[in-house]
């Protein structure tokens, strides 16, 4: 019995399996389940009993996958159910549940200690555990991202974040594509042309699976990525099942605010061919963070409401149309950054500055098989609101000391201040502060999706598709000066009006051959056309930061080529290898910052080369050993660079870099019901040349490594299970997790530099589980460790940090009806 990571991409497998030769000896029952699998390139999920080990009867004759199983299976006591990711899942026939209940969160280790997984996966076979999760506990994508050591979700401000995948990220658009529910979802760029850190914010709520890819897919689907991609599915409407699922949630948090969290399912079918799936949640994840000028404790706190319907219609075993949407309001009292030098998670701001995010999303998605072809077609549209606050009390006093300001102030042209004007111009920005930034930004997106494909789990396959996909982005930069007792702004001294327009069009391709011994080739290609424009109206000149003159629209077209070559090749039974090239692309855009030189008003695209080796062996079931290398090589990366008087922030091309690194992931299961994971990651990066506008972008020089980037990442877990007979059980899960520090530049030369050190975490959960009730109790950060995730300084303050919460304390019921 093989204990393979292996996981499909796909959402759903092929209804229809063709007839071919199957020939099953009689062994013993969950050897013949494997063998099956294995000649159909099928995945099955079992729990291992003595209904498994019984003989099995011997099969052969040209059959379809369902109908052998069938066979398998017919007086065993088992039955099976196909999953809405295309898994088969194995279970005694008389319980009465649903797949869903069956697949355990790749986060439950308990449950996850008994799972055997077998068969050919429809991606590569050399993969990891960590980077799929079916079922996942988190309500948040970045403490689900960080199970997965390669890819980390690094915090930004008002309650944004943005995704590395082998240490690609920082700045311009984001390099990890985000997709929900099959539509790409990307935060606006805001006035620093930076979409990178405004990932999508959604909480995971009745999701049935979250899956992180290393490497770019584009040639398969969707918008295409530089870096990676992180695709997360709700669960879909069950046609024959009447069911309601209720979760509850408390968390106290050392030295914070109290959490809650309450979500509830209702899945209800609507005849024979159609179902509906609704789900509503809301979260309040308490704040940690002191104002020690206001006297206002845990500032931070964070609260969320939010409703999902899906409505799926199968008038036929050949068609299957779901319609989704989604609405989430989220308002974050107040930013998590706080100040080293004032101590641990304190902060001097002159006020509070709440966010709030709006977000709707609507999504008709078609499927439909015909004469051994599929066609998939994906409609979206969506429109994302942030309303952002910030004290930019301290940025403001510093333009007041910049002699290009004062020269603007007092209309001197090029002729320097003198002691006198500097004085003057001081004593009037003091009267600016406490300063106000207003930033509301609304973001609409819609794009339309179509592939085909043959249908198929062996031999040669093939897809093809097009994408059309237009966003658009509005705000308002307003600065003014702040006043407790007004509800609106009521003097700007600077206020400009922003519009953002980006299109794209893309036809991709992807050829593959799946040989039955599980012997896997693709050669996949795309190709992107962008353009990009941005229009600056200024409303009252801000002589201050420099937005003192409207600019004309300004346009940037690119072009790209994404490409990819792979294969996988198993040795035996044990040993699995795996080989991948591949060449991505990120598109040029425009900057929106002020007083910049025509040469800096855009920038180039960037390109990622990507090589990767790997192999996995397996003793089944004990031991597992997944291993990977990689090489990438970074041209032209954008990254963002500041404006002297830091009032604008704008992306430039440094140069080129090289990343190389290094994956493993053990899983060990010592005895039955008891399983080890060791996962770790090894990354290291160098500046290998520089462009003119480099020096910009903090100041890289050749040999420099990649800012915000940590060298080593690794995580352990151990968790054992205890069966209490009668569907129930108790489960045990211990773990922990170091990461090694970074700097927050490119060398230690500039004045900005700042660097994080390493932290380690340590995690523990407790859990009683029935048949159709859970009671979990997990503790996280049990020694109060302080983990800063993100450190940075520019003109909001010196020596900012983000960091992970204290230790915290959380209980969780959920319940089935």
């Amino acid at each position: 019995m093989s204990f393979c990571l292996i996981f499909s991409s796909a959402i759903a497998q092929a209804r229809t399996d063709l007839k071919s030769f199957v020939a099953i000896p009689r062994q013993a029952l969950e050897k013949a389940i494997q063998q099956l699998a294995l000649q159909k390139g099928r995945q099955v999920i079992f729990l291992p009993s003595r209904l498994t080990l019984q003989s099995s009867k011997p099969i052969s004759g040209r059959l379809a996958f369902e109908d052998a199983l069938k066979q398998l299976l017919a007086g065993t006591g088992l039955t099976f159910r196909q999953t809405a990711n295309g898994i088969t899942l194995v279970e005694p026939a008389k319980r009465d549940k649903t797949p869903s209940e069956d697949l355990p969160s790749y986060d439950d280790s308990s449950a996850r200690a008994e799972i055997v997984v077998v068969g050919t996966p429809n991606t590569d076979l050399v993969s990891f555990l960590g980077d799929l999760q079916l079922h996942p506990k988190g309500v948040s994508l970045d403490g689900i991202v960080d199970n997965s050591v390669s890819a980390s979700a690094q915090p930004g401000n008002s309650g944004q974040q943005a995704i590395l995948v082998r240490g690609i990220g920082t700045a311009g658009e984001a390099t990890t594509i985000v997709y929900f529910g099959d539509v790409a979802v990307t935060g606006p760029s805001g006035t620093g042309s930076d979409a990178a850190r405004s990932t999508i914010d959604l909480a995971m709520v009745d999701i049935a699976s979250i899956q992180i890819s290393r490497t770019s897919r584009g040639t398969e689907h969707g918008v295409g990525a530089l870096a990676g991609e992180i695709e997360i599915e709700p669960e879909r409407p069950k046609m024959d099942t009447l069911e309601a699922i209720g979760t509850a949630s408390l968390s106290l948090l050392d030295g914070g605010n109290p959490g809650l969290q309450l979500s509830g399912t209702l899945n209800a079918p609507l005849g024979p061919d159609a179902a509906i799936r609704l789900t509503s949640y809301g979260i309040r994840v308490g704040g940690y963070v002191d104002n020690i000028r206001t006297l206002d404790r845990n500032v931070n706190d964070d609260e969320m409401q939010g409703a999902r319907a899906i409505l799926r219609y199968t008038p036929a075993t050949e068609l299957d149309m779901s319609v989704m949407l989604q609405w989430q309001h989220r308002r974050i009292a107040d930013t998590s950054l706080w100040t080293r030098s004032l101590g641990r998670y304190r902060t001097d701001r002159y006020f509070s500055a709440p966010t709030t995010h709006d977000f709707l999303l609507g999504r008709l998605r078609t499927q439909y098989d015909f004469s051994g072809i599929r066609l998939t077609s994906i409609s979206a549209w969506y429109r994302w609101q942030l309303d952002r606050n910030y004290d930019r009390t301290n940025a403001t006093l510093v333009q007041g000391q910049d002699p290009a300001a004062c020269q603007r102030y007092f209309d001197l042209g090029d002729q320097p201040c003198d002691a006198t004007q500097m004085d003057a111009l001081e004593a009037h920005v003091a009267t600016l502060t406490p300063t106000l930034q207003t930033l509301p930004i609304v973001l609409q997106r819609a794009s339309q999706e179509i592939r085909f494909e043959n249908v198929g789990t062996q031999g040669f396959l093939w897809k093809v598709g097009a994408l059309v996909d237009r966003r658009e982005e509005h705000f308002r930069s307003g600065l003014s000066i702040y006043s407790p007792d007004e509800q609106e702004p009521y003097d700007y001294f600077g206020l400009r009006q922003l519009s953002i327009n980006r299109w794209q069009a893309s036809l991709f391709g992807d050829w593959a051959y799946r040989g039955g011994s599980g012997l896997q080739a693709s050669l996949g290609l795309r190709y992107d056309w962008h353009k990009v424009s941005s229009r600056n109206d200024v409303l009252v000149p801000n002589f201050l930061s420099g937005s003192a003159e409207s600019w004309p629209l300004t346009i940037k077209q690119s072009r790209g080529i994404h490409a990819k070559a792979h294969i996988d090749v198993p040795i035996d039974q044990r040993l699995a290898l795996h080989a991948q090239i591949t060449r991505s692309f990120r598109p040029a855009g425009v900057n929106t910052a002020a007083l910049l030189v025509e040469q800096l008003r855009t920038f180039k695209s960037d390109t990622l080369w990507g090589f990767e080796a790997g192999a996995q062996m397996r003793w089944s079931p004990q031991l597992s050993v997944t291993i990977v290398g990689y090489l990438n090589r970074w041209q032209d990366m954008q990254y963002r660079a500041l404006q002297e008087n830091f009032a604008h922030a704008y992306i430039v091309n440094v140069g080129t870099a090289v990343i190389g690194g290094g994956e493993l992931e053990v899983v060990a299961r010592p005895e039955p019901h008891t399983t080890i994971r060791l996962a770790g990651s090894l990354i290291s990066s160098r500046v290998e040349s520089v462009s003119e506008s480099g020096p910009l972008g903090s100041g890289a020089k050749v040999g420099d490594p990649i800012p915000f980037t940590s060298t080593v990442r690794s995580r352990v877990s151990v968790s054992r299970k205890w069966a209490l007979g009668s569907g129930r059980a108790i489960s045990a899960k211990a773990d922990m997790q170091y990461q090694s520090g970074y700097r927050s530049t490119f060398n230690r030369e500039d004045p900005l530099f700042l660097a994080t050190g390493s932290f380690t975490l340590f995690g523990a959960e407790i859990g009683y589980q029935s048949d159709k009730a859970t009671f979990t109790a997990a503790l996280t950060n049990i020694f109060n460790a302080q983990a800063d995730l993100r450190a940075l300084s520019n003109a909001f303050g010196v020596g900012q940090t983000l960091s992970a919460r204290p230790r915290e304390l959380s209980l969780t019921w959920k319940q089935q009806w």
